[in-house]
Protein backbone atom coordinates (compact mmCIF):
# COMPACT_ATOMS: atom_id res chain seq x y z
CA UNK A 1 0.00 0.00 0.00
CA UNK A 2 2.56 2.01 1.01
CA UNK A 3 4.37 1.67 -2.55
CA UNK A 4 1.16 2.93 -4.58
CA UNK A 5 0.94 5.67 -2.52
CA UNK A 6 4.64 6.59 -3.63
CA UNK A 7 4.03 5.78 -7.45
CA UNK A 8 0.86 7.67 -7.21
CA UNK A 9 2.81 10.79 -5.46
CA UNK A 10 5.67 10.56 -7.96
CA UNK A 11 3.32 10.70 -10.81
CA UNK A 12 1.41 13.58 -9.60
CA UNK A 13 5.01 15.18 -9.45
CA UNK A 14 5.34 14.31 -13.11
CA UNK A 15 1.65 15.76 -14.32
CA UNK A 16 2.67 18.80 -12.37
CA UNK A 17 6.19 18.99 -13.92
CA UNK A 18 4.31 18.87 -17.29
CA UNK A 19 1.24 21.59 -16.31
CA UNK A 20 4.59 23.72 -15.57
CA UNK A 21 6.46 23.31 -18.29
CA UNK A 22 3.23 23.82 -20.41
CA UNK A 23 2.54 26.67 -18.96
CA UNK A 24 6.34 28.38 -19.54
CA UNK A 25 6.23 27.12 -22.83
CA UNK A 26 2.60 29.49 -23.24
CA UNK A 27 3.81 32.62 -21.69
CA UNK A 28 7.02 32.12 -23.25
CA UNK A 29 4.37 32.25 -27.03
CA UNK A 30 2.83 35.27 -25.29
CA UNK A 31 5.92 36.72 -24.35
CA UNK A 32 7.48 36.07 -27.64
CA UNK A 33 4.17 37.14 -29.91
CA UNK A 34 4.13 40.99 -27.58
CA UNK A 35 8.04 41.24 -27.91
CA UNK A 36 7.67 40.21 -31.91
CA UNK A 37 4.22 42.59 -32.01
CA UNK A 38 5.79 45.48 -30.61
CA UNK A 39 9.09 45.21 -32.85
CA UNK A 40 6.55 45.22 -35.57
CA UNK A 41 4.84 48.07 -34.39
CA UNK A 42 7.96 50.22 -33.96
CA UNK A 43 9.59 49.34 -37.09
CA UNK A 44 6.09 49.94 -38.91
CA UNK A 45 5.99 53.86 -36.58
CA UNK A 46 9.66 53.93 -38.00
CA UNK A 47 8.76 53.27 -41.41
CA UNK A 48 5.83 55.92 -41.25
CA UNK A 49 8.35 58.94 -40.88
CA UNK A 50 10.77 57.56 -42.82
CA UNK A 51 7.79 57.86 -45.61
CA UNK A 52 6.09 61.42 -44.77
CA UNK A 53 7.76 64.03 -46.71
CA UNK A 54 6.63 66.86 -48.88
CA UNK A 55 7.76 68.32 -52.32
CA UNK A 56 7.99 72.00 -53.09
CA UNK A 57 9.59 73.84 -55.94
CA UNK A 58 11.34 77.04 -55.07
CA UNK A 59 13.00 79.57 -57.45
CA UNK A 60 15.23 82.64 -58.24
CA UNK A 61 15.52 85.26 -60.99
CA UNK A 62 18.71 87.50 -60.90
CA UNK A 63 19.28 89.93 -63.89
CA UNK A 64 22.59 89.95 -65.70
CA UNK A 65 24.19 91.84 -68.21
CA UNK A 66 25.46 90.22 -71.44
CA UNK A 67 29.38 90.22 -71.50
CA UNK A 68 30.19 89.46 -75.01
CA UNK A 69 28.58 90.23 -78.67
CA UNK A 70 28.77 88.12 -81.65
CA UNK A 71 27.85 90.50 -84.93
CA UNK A 72 27.89 89.28 -88.75
CA UNK A 73 27.84 91.82 -91.27
CA UNK A 74 27.02 90.61 -95.26
CA UNK A 75 28.47 92.65 -98.10
CA UNK A 76 27.43 91.61 -101.38
CA UNK A 77 28.75 92.69 -105.31
CA UNK A 78 26.82 92.21 -108.28
CA UNK A 79 27.69 92.26 -112.12
CA UNK A 80 27.70 90.48 -115.05
CA UNK A 81 31.08 89.44 -115.11
CA UNK A 82 32.24 87.75 -112.25
CA UNK A 83 35.69 90.55 -112.29
CA UNK A 84 32.66 93.19 -112.43
CA UNK A 85 31.06 91.14 -109.52
CA UNK A 86 34.35 91.07 -107.16
CA UNK A 87 35.03 95.21 -107.97
CA UNK A 88 32.03 96.26 -106.69
CA UNK A 89 31.93 93.13 -103.73
CA UNK A 90 36.03 94.36 -102.77
CA UNK A 91 34.65 98.42 -102.64
CA UNK A 92 31.75 97.16 -100.13
CA UNK A 93 34.66 95.41 -98.00
CA UNK A 94 36.73 98.17 -97.48
CA UNK A 95 33.94 100.21 -96.93
CA UNK A 96 32.97 98.25 -94.25
CA UNK A 97 36.17 97.77 -93.04
CA UNK A 98 36.72 101.65 -92.60
CA UNK A 99 33.70 102.12 -90.72
CA UNK A 100 34.19 98.99 -88.27
CA UNK A 101 38.05 100.79 -87.64
CA UNK A 102 36.14 104.07 -87.23
CA UNK A 103 33.98 103.01 -84.82
CA UNK A 104 36.35 101.48 -82.59
CA UNK A 105 36.59 97.80 -83.55
CA UNK A 106 40.63 96.37 -83.09
CA UNK A 107 41.58 94.27 -86.34
CA UNK A 108 41.63 91.15 -83.35
CA UNK A 109 38.10 91.30 -82.98
CA UNK A 110 36.99 91.22 -86.51
CA UNK A 111 36.92 88.30 -88.81
CA UNK A 112 36.84 88.11 -92.53
CA UNK A 113 35.11 84.95 -94.32
CA UNK A 114 35.62 83.53 -97.36
CA UNK A 115 34.03 85.29 -100.93
CA UNK A 116 30.88 82.74 -101.92
CA UNK A 117 29.65 82.79 -105.30
CA UNK A 118 26.28 82.74 -106.99
CA UNK A 119 26.06 81.99 -111.00
CA UNK A 120 22.83 83.94 -112.36
CA UNK A 121 21.11 81.91 -115.39
CA UNK A 122 18.59 83.35 -117.98
CA UNK A 123 15.09 81.09 -117.92
CA UNK A 124 12.70 80.54 -120.89
CA UNK A 125 9.24 82.02 -121.89
CA UNK A 126 8.15 79.03 -119.32
CA UNK A 127 10.26 80.14 -116.57
CA UNK A 128 12.89 77.39 -116.86
CA UNK A 129 16.17 77.95 -116.27
CA UNK A 130 18.53 78.30 -119.08
CA UNK A 131 22.27 77.45 -119.33
CA UNK A 132 22.66 81.08 -120.16
CA UNK A 133 24.57 83.22 -117.77
CA UNK A 134 23.36 86.81 -117.26
CA UNK A 135 25.76 87.43 -114.44
CA UNK A 136 27.46 87.22 -110.98
CA UNK A 137 26.55 87.55 -106.77
CA UNK A 138 29.66 87.61 -104.83
CA UNK A 139 29.25 88.06 -100.85
CA UNK A 140 31.72 87.67 -97.80
CA UNK A 141 30.44 88.02 -94.43
CA UNK A 142 32.14 89.82 -91.27
CA UNK A 143 32.61 88.45 -88.23
CA UNK A 144 32.89 90.78 -84.72
CA UNK A 145 33.14 89.33 -81.52
CA UNK A 146 33.98 91.58 -78.81
CA UNK A 147 33.17 92.09 -74.69
CA UNK A 148 32.25 95.62 -75.64
CA UNK A 149 28.61 95.10 -76.03
CA UNK A 150 27.29 98.75 -76.44
CA UNK A 151 29.79 99.52 -78.87
CA UNK A 152 27.93 96.83 -81.16
CA UNK A 153 24.75 97.96 -80.08
CA UNK A 154 25.49 101.38 -81.28
CA UNK A 155 27.22 99.84 -85.19
CA UNK A 156 24.88 97.77 -85.75
CA UNK A 157 22.11 100.42 -85.87
CA UNK A 158 24.83 102.87 -87.95
CA UNK A 159 26.17 100.12 -90.60
CA UNK A 160 23.18 100.08 -92.72
CA UNK A 161 23.79 104.16 -94.02
CA UNK A 162 26.67 102.57 -95.94
CA UNK A 163 23.57 101.67 -98.33
CA UNK A 164 23.26 105.42 -99.32
CA UNK A 165 27.06 105.31 -100.56
CA UNK A 166 25.95 101.83 -102.63
CA UNK A 167 27.28 99.55 -100.40
CA UNK A 168 25.21 96.32 -100.77
CA UNK A 169 25.29 95.89 -96.96
CA UNK A 170 23.11 93.45 -94.46
CA UNK A 171 23.44 93.64 -90.77
CA UNK A 172 22.71 91.00 -88.84
CA UNK A 173 21.19 91.26 -85.31
CA UNK A 174 23.69 90.91 -82.82
CA UNK A 175 23.63 87.88 -80.68
CA UNK A 176 24.53 89.33 -76.78
CA UNK A 177 25.57 86.05 -74.13
CA UNK A 178 26.81 85.76 -70.56
CA UNK A 179 29.83 83.83 -70.35
CA UNK A 180 29.52 83.13 -66.32
CA UNK A 181 26.66 80.75 -66.55
CA UNK A 182 28.63 78.13 -64.51
CA UNK A 183 29.11 79.91 -61.49
CA UNK A 184 25.81 81.53 -61.49
CA UNK A 185 24.34 78.48 -61.88
CA UNK A 186 25.95 77.10 -58.14
CA UNK A 187 24.85 80.65 -56.47
CA UNK A 188 21.32 80.19 -57.88
CA UNK A 189 20.58 76.72 -56.96
CA UNK A 190 21.42 77.75 -53.71
CA UNK A 191 19.34 80.38 -53.78
CA UNK A 192 16.18 78.47 -55.05
CA UNK A 193 16.46 75.67 -52.41
CA UNK A 194 16.54 78.30 -49.44
CA UNK A 195 13.13 79.39 -51.48
CA UNK A 196 12.00 76.16 -51.36
CA UNK A 197 12.37 75.71 -47.71
CA UNK A 198 11.18 78.67 -46.97
CA UNK A 199 7.97 77.49 -49.07
CA UNK A 200 7.90 73.95 -47.35
CA UNK A 201 8.41 75.16 -43.57
CA UNK A 202 5.17 77.52 -44.18
CA UNK A 203 3.17 74.36 -45.17
CA UNK A 204 4.27 72.71 -42.77
CA UNK A 205 3.59 75.03 -39.62
CA UNK A 206 0.29 75.24 -41.22
CA UNK A 207 -0.38 71.64 -40.97
CA UNK A 208 0.93 71.26 -37.81
CA UNK A 209 4.40 69.32 -38.97
CA UNK A 210 8.16 70.23 -38.06
CA UNK A 211 9.88 69.99 -41.49
CA UNK A 212 12.97 67.86 -41.37
CA UNK A 213 15.82 66.86 -43.57
CA UNK A 214 16.63 67.94 -47.18
CA UNK A 215 15.95 64.44 -49.15
CA UNK A 216 16.42 65.59 -52.50
CA UNK A 217 16.74 68.43 -54.90
CA UNK A 218 16.78 68.71 -58.26
CA UNK A 219 17.67 71.68 -60.65
CA UNK A 220 15.22 72.47 -63.80
CA UNK A 221 17.09 74.02 -66.53
CA UNK A 222 17.49 77.44 -66.61
CA UNK A 223 14.82 80.26 -68.46
CA UNK A 224 17.59 83.05 -70.22
CA UNK A 225 14.96 85.61 -71.27
CA UNK A 226 14.68 88.84 -71.77
CA UNK A 227 13.82 91.22 -68.96
CA UNK A 228 9.94 90.61 -67.32
CA UNK A 229 9.30 87.81 -69.54
CA UNK A 230 7.32 85.51 -68.62
CA UNK A 231 8.67 82.88 -71.36
CA UNK A 232 9.75 79.28 -70.61
CA UNK A 233 10.43 75.75 -72.59
CA UNK A 234 11.09 72.32 -70.84
CA UNK A 235 14.64 72.11 -73.17
CA UNK A 236 15.42 75.67 -71.08
CA UNK A 237 15.36 79.26 -72.98
CA UNK A 238 18.47 81.78 -74.34
CA UNK A 239 17.85 84.97 -75.55
CA UNK A 240 20.20 86.55 -77.54
CA UNK A 241 18.31 89.59 -78.28
CA UNK A 242 18.82 91.77 -75.33
CA UNK A 243 21.92 93.12 -73.73
CA UNK A 244 20.09 92.69 -70.11
CA UNK A 245 18.76 89.48 -69.42
CA UNK A 246 16.89 87.82 -66.38
CA UNK A 247 17.94 84.39 -65.64
CA UNK A 248 15.86 82.31 -63.37
CA UNK A 249 16.35 78.59 -61.77
CA UNK A 250 13.66 76.45 -60.38
CA UNK A 251 15.02 73.37 -57.93
CA UNK A 252 12.09 71.01 -56.95
CA UNK A 253 13.04 69.63 -52.96
CA UNK A 254 11.73 66.92 -51.25
CA UNK A 255 12.17 67.77 -47.40
CA UNK A 256 11.15 65.07 -44.42
CA UNK A 257 8.24 65.79 -42.07
CA UNK A 258 7.25 64.90 -38.70
CA UNK A 259 3.97 65.69 -36.68
CA UNK A 260 4.15 68.20 -34.07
Amino acid sequence: MEYRVRIQFASAVVVCAIVVIALGVAASVVTSTYIAADAYTGRSEFDHRQTQSITVKGSTRRRVRSDRAVWSIVVRGEGESLVAAFEVLDSGVERVREFLTKNGFPSNQVGLGAISTTTRFARDEKGNRTDEVTGYALQRKFGVTTADVNLVAKAAGRVTQLIKEGVFVISQSPKYTYTKLAPLKIDLMAAASSDARSRAEKIALSTQCNLGELREARMGVLQITAPHSTEVSSYGMYDTYTIEKDVRAVVTATFGIEAQ
